[in-house]
This record gives structure tokens, C-alpha cells and sequence, in this order.
């Protein structure tokens, strides 16, 4: 389906395309011109430089847009899979007790649950649903524990299925 705009960047008509439920206008040009815009809000969805160097291939960071809202990805893409959260400075600084390289970041889920996950992935598949704390359990020795909810209140327990540590409540 066509549309009566013309694409900013190379003139060519627009058209509605449809990907699974969403839909969007594409160029005509493509792929020599990989202009889209979303439908509903009516701005571009180009990347934007932040002239920032990318820490694994040295490449120019750029401010994007994905399903799952801004995030700060690599302009070497696919070749370099750099990725992070746009406002960095505020996640925690707690190591994964994996990898004992990564940091672990609060995420969303695509269903809206929060989740705490190691930031070397896909390298690191660590993941945890409850908000981690920075102390080592001292029953089992692992380096991390979590707050969990329970009726009797918050409590730091071991996030290893093995251990059943369990702290009084806080």
C-alpha cells in the first residue's frame, strides 16, 4: 500500500509495510535506501551518533530505537554486537558471579518483569529475578544473594538451588 509521502533522503515514494503485527513506511528504494518511520509517532527512527568510541571494535556509538524502547548499540552492526542501556551511570556495580567479568543491569522483560542480568552477554547468560546483594552467602560461600519477598518480610537468600540460606527478615 502506497502512500503520498516521499522519502527524506532519496525522494523515492513511501509504502505501509507490514512485519508480524506491527507496521511501518518503508522506502521504495529499498535496499539502497533503508529509510522507515512508525506509524503512530511520526518522527524518524535513524540512529544518532553520540561520537563516542565503541569499547570492543572502536566504532562510533549510536543512540537507537528497538521494540523494547532507546538503547546505546555499536554502528559496526552485525560485525560487532555492542550493546547497553542508555543511562549507564545509574545501574549497580555488583560483579557477576559467573563470569567474574560483567556487572549484572536491571532489565525488562518483553512481558514488563524486571530481571537482573549479567552485561557481557551473550557471552554471559547470568540472570536473576530478584534484585541482587553484594554479599556472599555464608552458608554455601557463593558470591552473591538476592532479596526475596516472603510473608514473613524481605530477606537476603541464596539464589543456588542447593542452599536453602535464608536470612531473618530485614
Amino acid at each position: 500500500m502506497s502512500s503520498d509521502e516521499r522519502c527524506p533522503r532519496c525522494e523515492r515514494p513511501l509504502v505501509i509495510k507490514h512485519v508480524g503485527h506491527n507496521s511501518f513506511l518503508g522506502c521504495t528504494g529499498y535496499p539502497d535506501c533503508d529509510y522507515k518511520r512508525g506509524l503512530r509517532e511520526q518522527s524518524e527512527i535513524d540512529p544518532e551518533d553520540l561520537g563516542v568510541a565503541c569499547p570492543e571494535c572502536g566504532k562510533e556509538l549510536q543512540l537507537k530505537s528497538g521494540r523494547y524502547g532507546l538503547f546505546v548499540g555499536c554502528s559496526g552492526f552485525p560485525e560487532c554486537e555492542f550493546v547497553t542501556e542508555p543511562n549507564t551511570e545509574e545501574q549497580s556495580s555488583i560483579t557477576c558471579p559467573e563470569c567474574s567479568v560483567g556487572e549484572l543491569h536491571q532489565k525488562t522483560s518483553r512481558r514488563g518483569t524486571v530481571f537482573y542480568a549479567c552485561d557481557q552477554y551473550p557471552k554471559c547468560e547470568f540472570t536473576v529475578n530478584q534484585p541482587p546483594v553484594d554479599e556472599t552467602c555464608p552458608k554455601c560461600q557463593y558470591p552473591l544473594l538476592v532479596k526475596k519477598k516472603s510473608a514473613a518480610g524481605i530477606r537476603k537468600v541464596c539464589p543456588q538451588k542447593q542452599c536453602d540460606y535464608k536470612s531473618d527478615a530485614l
